[in-house]
């Protein structure tokens, strides 16, 4: 039998990374010294400046007197400028400027807030007396008001309201009843309740005198007069009144078919009157829509006219395009249309 003999020596031990331990190290390389070390570390001049045993200075209040930017501005000056030197500040002006702009926002909101109550005020009042030509007619509104109700006055100065019936219609003048027309156009014994009509009208001293004026306010009869004089009539007696009369233009929209088309037509009375009689010592049928600030209930009975004669050319009626539909006057002199309007039973 073959027998493996042995050597005189063992065999190397073999490393994992393929050399032998026996084998030549090369020692690591130094690394080098860093430049930031301290001098006293490099010269071997001692220790450091601070130990472990060192005491620590005392403490004191910190002074920012001395400390600069990195611009080099002082510390201690940006305190005390504060805002003062903000870019988005200076750029608009400073301080200044934005407490200036801050007051005229304030000043705004005031001015509006005073515009806003004072136009809340006059909204409940009336404006603006009428100068236009006195017109009037059966419907429409009038888009002009008359000036502040006279308020704090000697009667019979004053704003009222007059609330009344109309009590009857005459179309005499014209050879067509439809072209005559009387707001609201249902009288009190046909329908005591759809025949009420209400007037806003105000009276005025004449400055210096003892005579009065009297001026319309918006309503749906297109009534428009302004500063009519009254005169005072009667005097002393149960029929003692003021009165008034106005020439105006009374336009109607009649409800029925005038000419041959079925178009809407519109008829004119020029030789139109109103004119009103305001008592001052007739009772007048108590009703319970008088009250409307800032108008009073007249005390007294009235009545209330709208008056046109018949002649040649009256009514004038016409199509939308302009165009007469029809003579619808009466020849004979004499003959009256009428809208009559009171505030009494009879």
């Amino acid at each position: 039998m073959l027998r493996l003999g042995t050597t005189g020596s063992a065999l190397p031990a073999i490393a994992e990374d393929r050399n032998s331990f026996h084998a030549s190290q090369t020692p690591p390389p130094v690394p080098p010294r860093a430049w930031n070390r301290p001098a006293q570390r490099i010269f071997g001049l001692g220790p450091s400046i601070l130990s472990q045993h060192d005491i620590p200075p005392a403490y004191s209040q910190f002074d920012s007197t001395g400390v600069e930017g990195p611009h080099g501005e002082k510390l201690s000056d940006v305190r005390k400028k504060g805002f003062n030197n903000n870019k988005h500040i200076a750029k608009r002006g400073g301080w200044k400027r934005l407490a200036l702009l801050a007051f005229f926002v304030v000043l705004c909101i005031i001015g509006l807030a005073i515009g806003l109550f004072v136009g809340l005020r006059h909204r409940k009042k009336s404006s603006s007396i009428i100068e236009s030509t006195p017109t009037g007619g059966a419907s429409g509104i009038v888009n002009t008001v008359s000036n502040n109700p006279a308020i704090n006055t000697i009667f019979p100065a004053g704003s009222y309201r007059i609330q009344t019936v109309l009590s009857a219609v005459t179309t005499n003048c014209t050879s067509n009843s439809a072209t005559w027309m009387c707001y609201p156009y249902t009288t009190f014994a046909q329908n005591p309740k759809s025949s009420n009509a209400t007037f806003d009208w105000i009276i005025s001293n004449v400055e210096g005198t003892d005579t009065y004026t009297i001026s319309s306010t918006p309503n749906i009869f297109s009534i428009q007069f302004a500063n009519v004089a009254l005169s005072f009539m009667n005097s002393g007696t149960d029929q003692e009144h003021y009165f008034f009369s106005t020439p105006l233009d009374k336009p109607t929209r009649p409800t029925t078919k005038l000419g041959d088309d079925n178009t809407a037509s519109q008829c004119n009375f020029p030789n139109t009157n109103l004119q009103g009689a305001l008592y001052t010592r007739m009772a007048k049928t108590p009703s319970n829509g008088d009250s409307g600030m800032p108008f009073a209930p007249w005390p007294y009975a009235v009545k209330i006219e709208q008056i046109a004669g018949s002649g040649a050319g009256s009514p004038t009626c016409t199509d939308a395009s302009g165009n007469s539909v029809g003579d619808f006057s009466v020849a004979t002199a004499g003959e009256f249309c009428d809208c009559v309007y009171i505030n009494t039973e009879s």
